[in-house]
């Protein structure tokens, strides 16, 4: 091999490297947790600023070091499934310890700035916890009970939680408790696309689900409901949060019915629903959400 062509092997070797550490840290979706932070910043502050720019990077940080961590701690199980068993660690292009080492790094940089970037120490405070729900409780959890869910859903809230305390919001308040409930009951619908996008996997997986203990079209009947509720807590947030210009709430008002009417005309009458559509379009909405209510609190 020619000097120039192990040059251009060597380059693609360490592309291809960093694309698995990225995949292995899940950037698209801790991207999402990341504005879900600025998001609990600008109902709190009503501003961004430099603070809201960091807060976002010490949640992304925090989620691709938990998410790295769970590469680590699911690797063996993921070899088992058809969905995850692509996974860099689970088809052995990264070494499980190189998940780990990288799960330090991130975690460690993203619990730092959280602690020397705020007055309070609530931010690092909650953020430790949604790790400790995540990693060591949801993760072993799920394996053993359907019940999972309810920590996962959780800790998937909490940073918001994190951008409320970062922006010197109170511990307690109708506002930042209609945020975290929103964000929770948009999590478990998510997953449940998921299930059902991949049923027949979940079926043979030793993971408990509702696709091994309910018929199907319950389950599509069910996310119906819960994504019912999900809208129903949006228009509640709008009537609480006060300050929110007319133009913004009726924007959030249209965007929430418009998608509930699509979510469940594919899941109430098509006899096969595109679950990838309907879970991208759920991902979609609830960033759209969370873009609209930051955006009317940086006007107000």
């Amino acid at each position: 091999m020619s000097r120039i062509s192990k040059s251009i092997s060597a380059e693609l070797s360490s592309i291809s490297q960093i694309k698995y550490h990225l995949q292995i840290a899940k950037v698209p979706l801790c991207l999402l947790v990341g504005f879900s932070s600025v998001f609990g910043f600008a109902l709190s502050s009503h501003r961004i600023g430099w603070q809201g720019i960091l807060v976002f990077f010490s949640v992304f940080l925090l989620a691709c070091g938990a998410a790295s961590l769970n590469s680590f701690q699911e690797y063996r199980w993921d070899r088992k499934m058809e969905r995850t068993r692509r996974r860099p660690v689970a088809r052995g292009v990264l070494p499980p310890e190189y998940a780990r080492f990288q799960a330090q790094i991130l975690l460690a940089a993203g619990l730092f700035l959280l602690l020397i970037g705020f007055s309070s120490p609530g931010p690092a405070i909650a953020g430790i916890v949604s790790l400790c729900l995540y990693n060591f409780i949801y993760t072993p959890l799920k394996y053993a009970t359907i019940w999972a869910i309810v920590p996962g859903a959780v800790c998937g809230a909490i940073p918001v939680y994190i951008g409320w305390l970062a922006g010197e919001g109170t511990m307690v308040s109708p506002i930042i408790a209609g945020g975290l409930i929103m964000l929770m009951l948009w999590q478990i619908p998510h997953f449940w696309l998921v299930v059902l996008a991949n049923k027949s996997d979940y079926r043979e997986s030793r993971i408990p689900n509702l696709v091994k203990m309910i018929e199907e079209t319950q389950l599509r009947l069910v996310s119906i409901v819960w994504v019912t509720a999900l809208v129903t807590v949006v228009h509640t947030l709008i009537v609480m949060f006060e300050v929110l210009p007319a133009g913004i709430r009726i924007l959030i008002s249209i965007s929430s019915l418009l998608m509930l009417v699509l979510f469940s005309m594919q899941m109430g009458l098509k006899r096969q629903p595109d679950y990838r559509y309907l879970f991208i379009l759920l991902n979609v909405f609830m960033l759209l959400i969370m873009a609209l209510f930051t955006v009317g609190s940086l006007v107000a």
